[in-house]
This record gives structure tokens, sequence and C-alpha cells, in this order.
């Protein structure tokens, strides 16, 4: 029996230090838990707020430019109107094939110079101002067969102004009408 009380002498404290001991830990544990998923916490606070500042610097950048977009665009449709083109390019005692000619590479060379804008728009936008663009030189190329090529250029050019576009089909007026509805639904 005397064997038994000194093992238990020896065992009682060692237990109650263990438990003790055990205490601490798990105290330990948990506040390292809690600073652990402070820090996490605290780090994904940050990363939104990187993200956002991110959008917020791209927003800036990037709105000016969609603007931009829309402005060339409705400038572009405004530039190739057969009226707004024949005033701006035809010259008097011109000849049909010079006229027809440089409508055509004025129409090209506009075009290729705000095709970089579909970047910005909508597609549905983009898709109606390339189809006013082809329309405005399908109307163009239809008058110029009706034409000899060296015949003075004024009946060409008013032909092309009279054979227009009517009001209820015209496409630069559609391409224009979807350019500021889509301002409106994405800028308002």
């Amino acid at each position: 029996m005397s064997d038994l009380l000194e093992f238990l002498k020896i065992l009682l404290p060692a237990i109650v230090i263990l438990v003790v001991v055990y205490i601490m830990m798990r105290e330990f544990t948990k506040q390292n838990t809690k600073q652990l998923d402070l820090l996490r916490d605290d780090q994904e606070l940050q990363k939104i707020k990187l993200k956002n500042k991110s959008k917020s610097d791209n927003a800036k950048i990037s709105i000016p430019l969609k603007f931009q977009a829309y402005e060339r665009m409705a400038l572009f449709l405004e530039r190739i109107n057969p009226t707004n083109l024949i005033t701006r390019v035809y010259i008097s005692k011109m000849r049909v094939s010079t006229l027809h000619t440089s409508l055509l590479s004025t129409i090209r060379d506009e075009y290729e110079h705000n095709m970089s804008q579909q970047l910005y728009i909508s597609d549905e936008s983009w898709e109606l101002v390339k189809n006013a663009k082809e329309d405005v030189v399908r109307l163009i190329n239809s008058t110029a067969s009706g034409h000899k090529s060296d015949d003075d250029a004024s009946g060409f050019a008013q032909e092309i102004i009279s054979n227009g576009f009517n009001s209820k089909d015209n496409p630069i007026d559609k391409a224009l009408l979807r350019l500021k509805e889509d301002l409106r639904e994405n800028f308002s």
C-alpha cells in the first residue's frame, strides 16, 4: 500500500500539471485561432479594397474612352451621310469616275480610322454602323452604274442625294439611334 501511496504522490501532481497545461494550451490555441481569423478577414478586406480601387481606376480610364468611341461613331455616321459626304468631296467639273472613287475612298478611310472603336461600343451598335457604311457604299455603286465614267459628276452627285435613304429605313439614323440608346442604358 505504501508503494501505491508513493505512486499516487508522484502521479497526482503530474496529472494536475498536465490538466493545467492542457487548459492553458487550449486557451492559447483559441486565441491564436481568433487572431488568425482576424488576420485572414483583414487580408480579405484588403484584397477587396485593392480590387475596388483597381476597378475604380479602370473606370476612370475606360469610361472616357467609351464616351469618345460613341462620339466618334456618331461623327463617322454623320460624315458618311450621302449629303454630307458629297458636300465635302464634290468639286465642280469633277467626272463621275473621279467622284465615285473619291466617295468610296473617303468612306473607306473614315471607316479604317474608326475601326478600333468597336472595342468600346456594343456589338449591336457596331453591326448597325457597319451596315450603314455598306448601305452607303451600295447606294453610291448602284447610282454610279447608271452613269458613264467620263460624264460630269454633278448629275451623279444630285442623284445620290435624291435617291438617298428615306427617313423610315435610313440605316444611318438607325445606327445613331442605337448609339444613343446604348449611351442611355450604360451611362445614365
